[in-house]
C-alpha cells in the first residue's frame, strides 16, 4: 500500500512489518520460475492478440513481440529524438522530396504457419487500420497518406506494392513522424482476407495469432496466465533465446510484490517508492530498475455530455453540465493540492505535470510553464463565477438546482488511482463538491472511457515516442477514440495542423510549446505528475535495459542464470 495522505508513520511501520512476515511466509511456499523461463506479473488480463484493437499497454506490448513491423525503434535519451532500423523492412529510401517512402522487404521472412510475408500483407495491414468499418484504435495514424480528388483514403493506391517484396507509401506531404506511422504491427494478409470485416473484433484469430516476431503465443488461460514460446520461424531477429515468457495475472498488487520477492515471478513494473528500500537491501534477489518519465497521471473530466454522445450515436455534442466550463475545470485543478500529492505517492520518482509533452523529449518540453497552485479561496471563487453556490447551507455546491456531484470512476485492483481518488474525493469536498468514487473493472473501464460513457475518473497514459498529440487531443472525436476528454479546440487543431506540416526541429519544439500552453490555459483534464518508472527485476535476469520503450524490449534476447 502506498503511503496514505498525509503519511501516518505508525501505519507505514505497521504495513511494512505485515509485509516482511508475509514475503517470509511467502518465500517458504512459492517454486521459483524454471531456469528457462522468465515470469511477468501484471495486474489485467489483455483485451486483444490483435493489434487492430489492443488499447492498454500490455496488449500493446505483447503484440510487439507476436507481430512484425517494417522499422524497429530505439529513443536516444539524450536528443531526446527517435531513431529507426530495420524491421521487416532490411532498407528503406524516401523519393519525391520526402512525400513517397519506398520500402524493401526481408524475402526470408515467415509467418509462422511458414507462409512468406510480402507486399499484400503490408497492404492488407493498412487497408484494415484505415476501414471505418473495422474501427481500428489506430485509424489516425494513417492521416498522412496521400488522399483521392474526393479526399477518401484509397490504400490500395496510398500503399502500393511494386512486387513481392518492395511496397510504396505516398504521402500527401513530408513530415518528421512518417517511419512513426508507418510502424505498426503487420499482419498476415492470408488468414484476415477471409474473415468479413464486421466480425474481426469478436474472431477467435484475436486469441489465436499468426505471428512472425521472435515468440508465439503458446496459450492463454483467461485471468491466469499467457505464455510466450520461441517462434522457430522468426528471422525479426531470430527465435527468443528464452524457452518461455510467461504474463502471469495478478491483480492484487501486493501479491505481486510477495511473489516478486519470493522469485515465484521474476518482473513487476510500477513497484511502490516505499517498497524500493527493501527490495535493494542485499540481501535481496530482486534490482530495481529506474526508466525515464513517459506516463503521466490525470484526473479526466469529460467536457462533452456523455448522454447526449450516446443517444446520438456520436453525432451530436453538447457542453457537460458540470465540466464543460474552463473555469469551472480550473477551479477543480486549483482545488487539489498535486504537488503534496505527488511527493507523498511518488517522492523523487514523481514530476508535477502541467501538460501532455513528457520531459523526455527534451527541446519541446516548456519547462518554464508551471501547473496552477492549489488555492481553494481561489477556486471557489471561481465556481462562484459560474453560478456554484452553496445557497441553503447544505454544505454543497449547487446552480439551477442541481448539485455538484458526480461520479469518479477508477479502474480496480490499481493502488495508485485509488490512493489518488480518495485524496481528491477529501480536498474537493472541502470546496462542496461531491465525488463518489466507484471502482470499475480493468475490462470494462477502458472500452467505457473510449466510449466516452464516464463523467469523471482517475488514469494514466503513456506518450508516444513520436510527439504527435492529434490522437489524444485533436478535435475529430471521432477519428480520434484516445481523446478520452472530448477536447475541442479550433486553436490547438491549427497548430497541431502546422506541427504535422512542418518537419524543422526548431520551429516544431516552438509549435509543441505553443500547444502546451494552450493546453495549460483550458484545464481540459487535471494534470497530476509523470512518473519515472521502477522496475522489479530478479537478479538471474540478465540482458534488460532501462529504456523509455516497451517494459519487454528485446525480451527474445533475455538470458537466465540457472539457480546452483
Amino acid at each position: 500500500m502506498r503511503p496514505r495522505f498525509p503519511t501516518s508513520p505508525v501505519r507505514v511501520f505497521v504495513a511494512a512489518a505485515c509485509v516482511v512476515v508475509l514475503m517470509s511466509a511467502c518465500q517458504r511456499r512459492q517454486s521459483p520460475a524454471p531456469a528457462d523461463t522468465v515470469v511477468i506479473g501484471i495486474a489485467a488480463d489483455v483485451n486483444s492478440f490483435n493489434p487492430l484493437f489492443a488499447s492498454e499497454v500490455t496488449a500493446g506490448e505483447i503484440n510487439e513481440l507476436l507481430y512484425p513491423m517494417l522499422v524497429n525503434s530505439e529513443f536516444d535519451t539524450v536528443s531526446g529524438a527517435l531513431t529507426f532500423s530495420p524491421g521487416l523492412a532490411r532498407r528503406w529510401e524516401f523519393e519525391r522530396s520526402g512525400r513517397d517512402l519506398r520500402f524493401h522487404l526481408n524475402t526470408l521472412a515467415k509467418w509462422s504457419d511458414n507462409t512468406p510475408i510480402g507486399a499484400r500483407d503490408v497492404q492488407y495491414t493498412f487497408e484494415l487500420y484505415a476501414d471505418p468499418e473495422v474501427g481500428s484504435v489506430w485509424q489516425s495514424a494513417l492521416d498522412g497518406l496521400q488522399r483521392g480528388s474526393g479526399g477518401a483514403l484509397d490504400i490500395r493506391r496510398a500503399v502500393e506494392i511494386v512486387n513481392d517484396s518492395t511496397v510504396v507509401f505516398h504521402f500527401k506531404q513530408a513530415y518528421p513522424g512518417q517511419l512513426f506511422d508507418v510502424g505498426l504491427p503487420i499482419l498476415p494478409a492470408h488468414v484476415f482476407s477471409s474473415i468479413p470485416k464486421e466480425q474481426l473484433r469478436s474472431h477467435p484469430i484475436n486469441q489465436n495469432p499468426v505471428g512472425a516476431g521472435p515468440f508465439r503465443l503458446e496459450r492463454h488461460v483467461s485471468m491466469q496466465e499467457i505464455v510466450l514460446s520461441p517462434n522457430p520461424t522468426s528471422v525479426l531477429p531470430y527465435p527468443s533465446r528464452l524457452q518461455r515468457l510467461v504474463f502471469r495475472i495478478i491483480p492484487d498488487y501486493r501479491s505481486r510484490l510477495l511473489q516478486l520477492g519470493s522469485g515465484a515471478i521474476d518482473f513487476m513494473s510500477a513497484i511502490e517508492t516505499e517498497d524500493i528500500p527493501r527490495l535493494q537491501d542485499e540481501s535481496s534477489n530482486v534490482d530495481v530498475i529506474p526508466t525515464p518519465p513517459r506516463r503521466y497521471h490525470f484526473i479526466g473530466w469529460n467536457n462533452i455530455d456523455p448522454g447526449r454522445w450516446a443517444a446520438s450515436r456520436g453525432r451530436q455534442t453538447r457542453a457537460h453540465p458540470l465540466f464543460g466550463s474552463t473555469r469551472v475545470r480550473r477551479a477543480l485543478s486549483m482545488a487539489i493540492n498535486r504537488n503534496d500529492l505527488t511527493q507523498a505517492l511518488l517522492g523523487p520518482y514523481g514530476i508535477p505535470a502541467f501538460g501532455p509533452v513528457s520531459p523526455i523529449f527534451r527541446t519541446a518540453y516548456d519547462d518554464s510553464l508551471r501547473p496552477l497552485p492549489y488555492d481553494p479561496t481561489q477556486a471557489l471563487a471561481l465556481l462562484k463565477e459560474e453560478g456554484w453556490t452553496d445557497t441553503d447551507g447544505n454544505g454543497m455546491l449547487e446552480k439551477d438546482g442541481k448539485l455538484f456531484s458526480f461520479a469518479l470512476k477508477v479502474p480496480g485492483g490499481n493502488v495508485l488511482w485509488s490512493e489518488i481518488a480518495t485524496v481528491v474525493q477529501k480536498q474537493l469536498r472541502d470546496i462542496h463538491i461531491e465525488a463518489r468514487i466507484e471502482l470499475v473493472e480493468r475490462s470494462v473501464f477502458w472500452p467505457d472511457l473510449l466510449s466516452k460513457k464516464y463523467d469523471a475518473w482517475i488514469a494514466g497514459f503513456e506518450v508516444p515516442l513520436e510527439p504527435r498529440l492529434d490522437d489524444m487531443w485533436g478535435s475529430d472525436l471521432q477519428k480520434n477514440p484516445f481523446n478520452v476528454l472530448s477536447y475541442r479546440s479550433a486553436s490547438v487543431d491549427r497548430l497541431l495542423a502546422r506541427l504535422r506540416q512542418n518537419r524543422m526541429p526548431p520551429e516544431r519544439a516552438v509549435l509543441l510549446r505553443e500547444i502546451q500552453r494552450a493546453i495549460a490555459d483550458d484545464q481540459p483534464c487535471t494534470f497530476l505528475f509523470w512518473e519515472r518508472g521502477r522496475i522489479g527485476v530478479n537478479k538471474r535476469v540478465h540482458g534488460i535495459h532501462s529504456t523509455v520503450l516497451a517494459l519487454t524490449h528485446d525480451a527474445w534476447d533475455w538470458q537466465v542464470t540457472p539457480e546452483k
